[in-house]
């Protein structure tokens, strides 16, 4: 019997939520996938202020920085298309 995959829309002019529904839907269908994760995030309070948090899953702070170094180097790569 084949396996049933959901595969993540990764739809264009997502919403936050919907982004991170769908990122959500990839950990449950791949959780190998998220074996360490840092996701970083910013708002904006009343007084106009920024607030810069963070989730971090799966290792301690050197491999945390480590990751957000290696895809801070992906995300210029890409640029660079």
């Amino acid at each position: 019997m084949a396996e049933i995959v959901t595969l993540p829309i990764w739809k264009k002019d997502a919403t936050a939520y919907e982004r991170l529904s769908e990122l959500a839907m990839l950990a449950r269908e791949h959780p190998e996938y998220f074996e360490t994760f840092v996701i970083v995030y910013r708002g904006t309070l009343p007084c106009g202020n920024w607030r810069v948090r963070t989730m971090e899953h799966g290792s301690d702070l050197a491999g945390w920085i480590g990751l957000m170094e290696l895809g801070k180097n992906k995300i210029i790569d890409s640029s660079e298309g």
